[in-house]
């Protein structure tokens, strides 16, 4: 398991950071109400980056855009990084589509096993996938 209570970590940052409530509603055109929903993606698709270091994993595309909304509110986000995971979880666009599916794919084995089945709303479902986004983690 991950031992982070992932919804208290997005409690603080909505908090601390209350530009990224608007700022992921228009990314991702979604209510007030569904923001923390959709930042708690992130930090589990973070988590995962920092427990599997030895892997490129790459998120779903609306977790991408959610996780770009949070990358721009930069000392929140190093902060954050260096606070729970003792590095900087590093965004790298670019890879080929292929290589992207298959590393969206294993991310979300990776995600079943650490958090049980995604939600659907950010990662799709094993019928019909999201395009994942052209972004990795390292």
């Amino acid at each position: 398991m991950h031992g982070y209570d992932t919804s208290a970590l997005v409690g603080t940052l909505l908090e601390e950071n209350r530009v990224l409530v608007d700022k992921i509603c228009a990314a991702i055109d979604c209510s007030r109400e569904e923001v923390p929903n959709a930042l708690e993606e992130v930090v589990r698709f973070m988590i995962l980056v920092a427990n599997h270091k030895d892997r490129r994993l790459t998120p779903a595309h609306r977790v991408d855009l959610v996780w770009h909304e949070f990358i721009l509110c930069t000392r929140a986000y190093c902060a954050f990084c260096e606070t729970h995971f003792d590095r900087m979880i590093h965004h790298q666009p670019g890879g080929s589509n292929e290589e992207n599916r298959a590393q969206f794919l294993e991310t979300v084995l990776l995600y079943k096993q650490s958090f049980g089945p995604p939600n659907e709303s950010y990662w799709g479902t094993h019928r019909r996938m999201p395009d994942c986004g052209a972004c990795e983690s390292f």
